[in-house]
């Protein structure tokens, strides 16, 4: 999922942002999440601290107590893959702004034709963090890639040093390897439900708990959630929901 996090006090100009978020992101197939935040706070630290989506900010410099480039500042301590965008009534603090080394992706006016602007800058940072991510590995000595969106999970063969990569396309994948390692390589989408299983988080429709069997979005059921695993599943399914 992707998360626009708009740092604004004035309910005016939040509402404007709000407005061309959805007009930029509403003509493609994007899960997106406007989180609004008119002060700095704890459910706006809980959001910094997301490790799983990925995070366009947009932030106001004029925001009381905690301005926009000291929020900034904060976000760039931890996360350097986000995109931050910052809007303004002052232009004239732009050049500070770019030699300040806080990455900041755009720097926007609040006059004449902000809406727009905005609207455009947002669309253009969209096409950056949304490039679908591929996982790449080796089978019989050749290389395969696969969108990380198209893995449903992943299954060890009992008694082997195989593991079965299940698509959303229908495809089949051998790989060889450790499930822990390749865990690592996969990222905070997937988690291990099970010694001998991954699954993609976010194809996760619904978890029965009480019985162990993990259901996708795609209608299939995987039986594969270890007592030992529930709690760290539960968990690392809330942190993407």
């Amino acid at each position: 999922m992707l998360k626009i996090i708009i740092y604004e006090d004035n309910k005016a100009s939040l509402e404007r942002a709000i407005a061309a978020t959805h007009k930029a992101l509403g003509n493609y197939d994007v899960d997106y999440k406007i989180c609004k935040y008119l002060n700095y706070c704890d459910d706006l630290i809980e959001d910094m601290n997301d490790r799983i989506n990925k995070k366009i900010y947009i932030l106001d410099i004029e925001v009381p107590e905690v301005s926009g480039i000291e929020l900034a500042a904060k976000i760039r301590e931890k996360d350097w893959d986000c995109i931050i965008i910052f809007v303004t009534l002052h232009p004239e603090c732009k050049n500070d702004i770019f030699y300040s080394r806080l990455m900041a992706y755009d720097y926007i006016s609040k006059y004449n034709t902000y809406d727009k602007r905005l609207e455009k800058t947002i669309e253009q940072a969209y096409k950056i963090v949304g490039k679908k991510r591929v996982f790449s590995f080796k089978y019989g000595h050749i290389l395969y890639r696969l969108e990380l969106d198209d893995i449903l999970y992943i299954e060890k063969i009992n008694g082997t040093k195989k593991n079965i990569i299940y698509t959303e396309s229908g495809m089949e994948y051998e790989i060889m390897g450790n499930l822990k390692k390749i865990l690592e390589e996969l990222g905070d989408e997937f988690a291990l439900s099970h010694k001998s299983c991954i699954v993609n988080l976010n194809k996760v429709s619904q978890v029965d708990y009480v019985n162990g069997i993990i259901k996708l979005k795609n209608g299939l059921s995987i039986d594969k959630l270890s007592v030992r695993q529930k709690k760290s599943f539960a968990e690392n399914l809330m942190k993407i929901k």
